[in-house]
């Protein structure tokens, strides 16, 4: 019998694995990573097509005229698209990157033969017709100029504009103005260029069998339009500005809105995953050091958020949070005191213990469905990741140490490399 009183003992994470897909081929070439072991009849179809936002003209042209492929093609109207889709209980999906764009359907697994037969349809023979296309152009700028409101989005423009440097595509404001400039020209061309066999690849995740690879293969494996293959390696250069701090004028704001990055080093760099384990201490969870100060114990803000945020060949450490705006600058000096604390105090072991826990925790969040899985494998070829990244991170978190921490904090968390950018009453923030 269970001895109810006494308390079970609290064991930590034994070491877990991802075991990283091989990709198959579909008929025609284009390769399928598999991530078919779920339990519930679903699945879900990313097709990873060449053309991100590297590759746009117009701000948020890869994402619409991805999105955009489910609004009519050549057998169905936009009406009988939405009708059909909403009959066999199908979600649909777009998703732009820096160097490629994502469809996906989600679908059961007993209507696969014919939702997999829209998505295919949607793909090889899209329609984008005027009207559909200038109605949700219209919704989306209206969105837009809602956001433009907010101190938050605003500061969160201004960043991207000083961190990556005026004419990197990163940069872009997706203004009303500019997205009421694109034209059903715009998407055909986009997709003309970008969407062909050479340039797909695809994540299936979900319940998959040989049927269910089967539909697959006898729909999308078909497609044979060829095409020029976009050169993912060639990379927009980062060209931050001399700007350290930027303050954006918002009359009447009631609130502030802080943003601060600090360059850090690309994902592949040795010391990646220890600065990861850092910047979650710092900021990235709850009982983090920013959120326990400024949160908890001074009732400056409902929220502050520190994060590392990497790319293929570049990652930035980023600190958010909005605040009355009296207290503006008081936010901005406890960062910087939790920065100098993490430089200069070795940080308790029982403090090291609980942020692995957490890291080691949410990782493992990673393995509980193909889905989340899927995602994982899809990081390969959007932000740069490897098979054996999982597995790498968690032998660094495990194998972390205080002096390992407080390196990083010296090597990286810096006040002198912070770009600061403000968003808020301009006049209350100069007294």
């Amino acid at each position: 019998m269970v001895n109810r009183s006494k308390q079970p003992e609290i064991s930590g994470f034994k070491k877990v694995q991802l075991h990283f897909p091989t990709p198959v081929t579909l008929q025609n070439g284009i390769p399928v990573w598999v991530v078919g072991d779920g339990d519930d009849e679903v699945n879900r179809v990313e097709l990873y097509m060449g053309g991100g936002i590297y590759q746009e003209h117009k701000p948020l042209l890869a994402y619409l005229t991805g999105l955009l492929t489910f609004e009519g093609n050549a057998n169905q109207s936009a009406e009988q698209v939405a009708e059909a889709l909403d009959y066999y209980g199908a979600v649909k999906s777009a998703q732009p990157n820096d160097q490629c764009s994502m469809v996906s359907l989600s679908s059961l697994n007993h209507n696969f033969s014919s939702t997999a037969k829209i998505l295919f349809d949607g793909i090889s023979t899209p329609l984008y017709p005027e009207q559909e296309c200038e109605l949700y152009l219209r919704r989306l700028a209206s969105n837009v100029e809602t956001a433009r409101q907010r101190v938050d989005y605003l500061a969160n423009v201004e960043m991207r504009r000083l961190y990556y440097g005026e004419s990197h595509p990163l940069a872009a404001e997706a203004t009303p103005e500019a997205l009421l400039s694109i034209t059903n020209d715009d998407y055909k061309q986009f997709y003309k260029k970008y969407y062909n066999a050479d340039n797909l690849r695809i994540v299936f995740s979900g319940k998959i069998t040989d049927k269910e690879m089967a539909v697959l293969d006898s729909t999308i494996g078909t497609w044979n339009v060829r095409g020029e293959k976009v050169d993912d390696t060639q990379e927009p250069p980062i060209q931050p500005s001399d700007e350290m701090l930027s303050i954006i004028d918002k009359k009447g704001a009631l609130q502030s809105a802080v943003a601060i990055t600090i360059r850090a080093i690309p994902r592949r760099h040795p010391d990646y995953f220890k600065l990861r384990l850092l910047i979650t201490a710092f900021g990235g969870y709850f009982g983090s050091r920013l959120n326990m100060n400024i949160r908890e114990d001074k009732g400056y803000t409902y929220g502050i958020h520190g994060y590392l945020s990497g790319r293929s060949n570049d990652s930035y450490i980023s600190v958010v949070s909005t605040c009355a705006t009296q207290y503006t600058w008081p936010v901005i000096d406890e960062v910087k005191k939790e920065m100098h604390r993490l430089r200069t105090e070795p940080m308790p072991a029982e403090e090291l213990s609980t942020v692995k826990q957490h890291m080691l925790s949410d990782l493992m969040k990673t393995l509980d469905t193909p889905f989340s899985i899927a995602r994982y494998v899809a990081d390969s070829f959007t932000v740069g990741i490897y098979p054996e990244y999982f597995n790498e991170q968690v032998d660094a978190i495990l194998q972390c140490t205080p002096a390992d921490v407080m390196e990083m904090a010296n090597k990286y968390l810096l006040d002198t490399k912070m770009r600061i950018v403000i968003a808020g009453d301009k006049q209350i923030l100069k007294k």
